[in-house]
């Protein structure tokens, strides 16, 4: 899909078309990228009306473990929306990017506003959580940044997000992708690194020593800010036709230094976690 629209990935000329940037989301995205665009190119909009502007609508489904460092999987589900000009070709993008809107530049430096979903934590997913203090689900915003060193083959993206809540912390996400097309297919994959400062590590690793006497599975923890996870994705993508895409992918992650030694996974979960997912996207024109 176009850069410049969208993104469930891509990035096009992103200085015109950044309020069109919106990827892979449904309204939380849409609703994302209107917010980031500045008022004076609130006119940029209009491309989403022209003729022969392309809409791409989906969704993505799949599973992983129900809370980072859980044993036990779960299933979600994501919606996809995103738009480009009838003559931008449809672009590489990564699944596990978070949603955005680019605000500045065009590729091969992009930089613009992201949301990230964050995905909590409670006695509901596992009984002998109890005791601990409750993680709702809620969502980082911030800004990412995207180069491309070799157009259209190597990426490279950071993304850093400060939770809604003050105490939810900052979470900085780093990428490289290499991306390789084979006909219909499209084939891409590297390692993802990522870090927290001590707010957002302790709220998810912290084992509170009132928490361990009500609940003396758990041994008292501080966790401590900096490494949190190394992994790697792999994607896939299949072009059916000029309206159909789909796109499958797997993702590893694994807990480390001070995030894997919290009592919390040590004990009822795991340092390993494996996401997969599939999604299908459909792109057509509404005029002529």
């Amino acid at each position: 899909m176009s850069r410049r629209r969208q993104r469930p990935g891509v990035t096009p000329d992103r200085r015109s078309l950044r309020a069109r940037t919106i990827r892979k989301t449904g309204l939380a995205g849409l609703a994302a990228a209107l917010l980031a665009a500045p008022p004076s190119r609130a006119d940029d909009l209009s491309v989403l009306f022209a003729p022969g502007t392309v809409i791409s609508v989906g969704g993505f489904a799949g599973g992983g473990p129900r809370f980072q460092g859980a044993r036990e999987f779960g299933l979600w589900a994501m919606p996809y929306a995103s738009f480009r000009k009838a003559d931008e070709p449809r672009e590489w993008f990564s699944p596990d990017d978070a949603v955005d809107a680019t605000l500045l530049g065009e590729r091969p430096l992009l930089i613009g506003a992201v949301l990230d979903f964050r995905n909590g934590r409670g006695a509901s997913d596992d009984r002998r959580l109890a005791g601990l203090p409750r993680l709702p689900n809620t969502v980082g915003l911030g800004l990412f940044v995207e180069a491309w060193p070799i157009d259209d083959t190597l990426r490279l993206r950071a993304e850093v997000t400060q939770g809604v809540r003050a105490h939810d912390g900052i979470v900085a996400k780093l990428a490289a992708d290499l991306v390789g097309r084979y006909g219909r297919f499209t084939l891409s994959g590297g390692p993802r690194f990522v870090l927290g400062d001590t707010a957002a590590m302790r709220l998810d690793f912290d084992v509170p020593a009132a928490s361990a006497a009500v609940n003396p599975f758990f041994a008292p923890y501080r966790a401590s800010g900096g490494p949190r996870s190394v992994g790697a994705t792999v994607a896939l993508g299949y072009d059916w036709s000029e309206a159909w895409q789909t796109v499958g992918y797997v993702r590893y992650d694994r807990l480390i230094a001070s995030a894997a030694a919290s009592p919390i996974f040590r004990r009822l979960g795991t340092s390993d976690g494996v996401t997969v997912a599939i999604g299908a996207i459909y792109s057509f024109q509404p005029t002529p």
